[in-house]
């Protein structure tokens, strides 16, 4: 091992791949070929106090980060990276639509979002969500369960043009069929989220305004220490919802089935 020493503060990269593929070498780590799955479900050790892994998951943490922001970095926040930089490519003049963008990994992506210089709206199913996308960015909302019809609205805010970037970080195929239908000419539909359902298309239309639906998962460690590197800088925040002992995890679990979860939960051993 020469990237750590003994003693080194680490931040985790949970997924296990090979290093030696097209991909990995391609730096696609995403896509490995070899996929070994991700650490806490395939290899033991997501609440543990010890855990053993090679040493290139094993990433420093830069001094001036603290540990539970460099915990929000290694999901909430690269994920939003490499969605943004390399499958959404935002711009400075682009308007972006975020579906959940009060949850754990919707409100780190408003703000990464607004680093990239785009105008955020915000859908989500709470005006306590939506609240908390507003405080961190979001230029508009869209409360979804208020009954306001997602791309009915953002063409509503968008003279009639759209979006340019619609990123659907839950993942149903109701959610993501509004982010395809609220896309203005030349832009880029991503899911996140892995949920339920289907969508439809219309080739023609992808053909005719060069729109484009793809997908992303995680990151690359390239990424994850940029993130990182990014939140020592002060950037971007974590925004911590709810803290509890790691006796007690369990119940960050039920808010987040209940949706009532805002920003990301932090478990302590203290």
């Amino acid at each position: 091992m020469t990237n750590l020493r003994i003693g080194d503060r680490a931040a985790v990269y949970f997924y296990l791949v090979c290093g030696q593929c097209q991909w990995c070498r391609g730096g696609r780590e995403t896509l490995c070929e070899n996929f070994g799955g991700y650490v806490g479900v395939h290899r033991d050790g997501g609440f543990a106090e010890f855990i053993s892994l090679p040493s290139e998951n094993y990433l420093k943490i830069p001094d001036s980060l603290d540990y539970e922001s460099a915990a929000v970095a290694a999901d909430a926040v690269n994920t939003n990276w490499h969605c943004m930089r390399e499958r959404a490519r935002i711009n400075p003049h682009d308007i972006v639509l975020l579906i959940g963008a009060g949850g754990g990994l919707g409100v780190h992506g408003v703000q990464v979002a607004k680093c990239f210089g785009a105008r955020v709206i915000a859908a989500d199913v709470s005006a306590e969500k939506l609240d908390l996308a507003k405080r961190w960015g979001a230029d508009d909302t869209i409360n979804v369960r208020a009954g306001d019809d997602v791309a009915k609205e953002v063409k509503r805010l968008t003279d009639n043009r759209g979006v340019q970037a619609a990123i659907d970080f839950v993942g149903h195929g109701e959610t993501f069929q509004s982010a395809i239908d609220s896309l203005a000419t030349g832009g880029r539909a991503v899911i996140v989220g892995a949920g339920r359902g289907s969508v439809a298309f219309d080739p023609l239309g992808l053909l005719l305004h060069e729109q484009i639906i793809t997908g992303s998962r995680h990151s690359t460690r390239a990424e994850f220490i940029e993130t990182m590197n990014i939140m020592a800088r002060g950037l971007v925040k974590p925004v911590i919802g709810k803290r509890v002992h790691f006796t007690e995890v369990e119940t960050l679990f039920e808010d987040l089935k209940k949706q009532s979860l805002l920003g990301r939960g932090a478990v302590t051993y203290e």
